[in-house]
């Protein structure tokens, strides 16, 4: 009881959270090769018709071009008596955009943004963390559908994630996942039977 007490693991016992930590990342992984699936379909969609003349990029119809070129800059200065200097930046920007050769118009590239496994816990930490300081946010399906990856895992898993992951997680949810909370919806691998626990 002490050692539970104190989070005090065995060997045995460490080997189980390792166990279960890669366990939860396997699934995080899923989640985020599934998102960039998506993006890239999206991607793909965005950047094969053109939102002008609806023609598609069959027949070299659309063509990749860097042709948008922003740029800002300043000029400053100081003069007397003839004597004085002048100095200045600029900044230019140029974007890769998609061309149209059938109506001639041009758009932004679609810009896929890629989503890590590590992106994705540090996700279901926070709205775990959020849940457990307000169950009323039970209410939104996506926040309670990114928690499911922690469903049958060690209390002391999420603990272990919540250390290695604390630089990118909110205060709220550091503060919110402490162990003795999360034993009471959580197993722990201190337990030696089954232990009713409370639903999130």
């Amino acid at each position: 009881m002490i050692r539970k007490f104190l989070n005090y693991k065995t060997k045995d016992q460490e080997l189980l959270v390792r166990a279960d930590v890669e366990k939860v990342l396997e699934k995080c992984d899923a989640i985020a090769s599934k998102e960039y699936a998506e993006q890239k379909e999206a991607r793909d969609s965005h950047d094969s018709v053109c939102p002008n003349c609806r023609k598609r990029k069959d027949n070299n119809n659309i063509v990749n071009k860097i042709r948008q070129v922003h740029g800002k800059g300043d000029v400053s200065g100081s003069f007397s008596l003839g004597f004085g200097s002048v100095s200045g930046h600029m900044e230019i920007d140029t974007k890769a955009v998609n061309h149209c050769n059938s109506c001639g118009n041009e758009w932004e590239k679609y810009k896929v943004k890629y989503v890590s496994k590590s992106d994705i816990v540090r996700v279901a930490m926070n709205y775990l963390g959020s849940i457990l300081e307000k169950p009323s946010e039970k209410k939104y399906s996506w926040k309670v559908e990114a928690i499911q990856v922690f469903n049958d895992c060690y209390a002391e898993t999420i603990v272990h994630l919540r250390n290695e992951n604390s630089c990118y997680i909110y205060t709220s949810t550091e503060s919110q996942l402490k162990l003795y909370k999360l034993r009471r919806y959580y197993k722990s691998v201190f337990d030696k039977e089954v232990r009713k626990l409370e639903k999130l």
